[in-house]
């Protein structure tokens, strides 16, 4: 009987988590397109500056109380948070939605590779396995030997390794403070950050008389509410319910179809299939994602 009440909660929650990765799919060929009209720091800035806000409105007070070791834990996941943020957007300037999709997802892979070095234990064949799986998937996705292995790519690679480290320092942060307050300061922390490095880089390389530095148009209005509103609070507050009623093997093996719904929305919206041996490489690397999980050792489920 305890099965038959749990299913439809599961089931619920489960296709909340489904569209949730859906959302954070059709980001990567949204954002792609929005670049064309504005720069890649004066987009992330906007998100995060927007996401603040909402995240601010919805959760008031709460969003705020944080201890002084819970603000030092928000502001390097915010640190890693931005420079995953800015190597994945500046990239997909030079590489394919899909293909940045896939390599960003590495950092699945990535996460208990690096957790058993750092703890130095022996490594589990089942991650091994998964590491080969993926690099073979990356190499058939790049193919350096026909196309090259080109700048997008290679900054996309360092966007995965730092959201690895994101998810490893949130792993040890959230057990001890409130994962809203959390998540508020790091993306306040990377909201600033961006903000900085906009002022720092982007306005002495603007062309004179290029106009709005934020540009009104169909795509940079439809990922800026994407990505702020759908992408980080919605997507946030579905998660916190959904994995409360759901495993985290359940949400960890759902999250893995984010870059195949990249790929798909890529193909619909800009053309840009990922062909055979393409598909070939994305199966692999979806693989090894699989395996990562199911091979790793059980994890605390409050991922930021």
């Amino acid at each position: 009987m305890q099965a038959s009440t749990e299913r439809p909660s599961s089931v619920r929650a489960d296709l909340a988590l489904l569209g949730v990765t859906a959302i954070w799919g059709f980001t990567f060929p949204a954002v792609q397109l929005a670049l064309r009209d504005v720069r890649p720091l004066t987009f992330l800035a906007a998100r995060f500056g927007l996401a603040t806000l909402i995240l601010a409105g919805i959760f008031g007070r709460r969003a705020f109380r944080l201890s002084g070791r819970g603000l030092l834990a928000a502001v390097l996941l915010g640190l890693c948070l931005t420079s995953g943020s800015i190597l994945q957007t500046i990239g997909l300037t030079h590489t394919t939605a899909s293909k940045s999709a896939f390599i960003t997802a590495l950092y699945v892979v990535m996460v208990p590779l690096i957790a058993m070095i750092g703890e130095r234990v022996r490594l589990r064949v089942s991650s091994l396995l998964a590491a080969a799986l993926a690099t073979a998937g990356l190499w058939l996705i790049t193919q350096p030997g026909v196309h090259g292995f080109n700048l997008g790519d290679l900054l996309t690679v360092g966007c995965s390794v730092a959201f690895a480290f994101h998810i490893l320092i949130a792993e040890a942060a959230t057990p001890h403070h409130d994962v809203v307050a959390l998540t508020f300061w790091q993306v306040l922390t990377t909201a600033v950050t961006c903000a900085i490095c906009m002022t720092a880089v982007e306005p002495s390389t603007r062309p004179a008389g290029e106009g709005l530095a934020f540009p009104l148009t169909q795509w940079t209005l439809t990922a800026l509410l994407v990505t702020a509103v759908l992408a980080t609070a919605l997507a946030f507050a579905v998660q916190m319910w959904a994995q409360r009623e759901t495993s985290a093997t359940h949400a960890a093996v759902i999250f893995t179809g984010e870059p195949v719904f990249a790929a798909l929305f890529a193909g619909w919206i800009q053309g840009a299939w990922l062909g055979k041996v393409g598909v070939v490489g994305a199966a692999l690397i979806v693989t090894g994602m699989l395996l990562a999980q199911i091979g790793a050792r059980p994890r605390s489920s409050g991922a930021t």
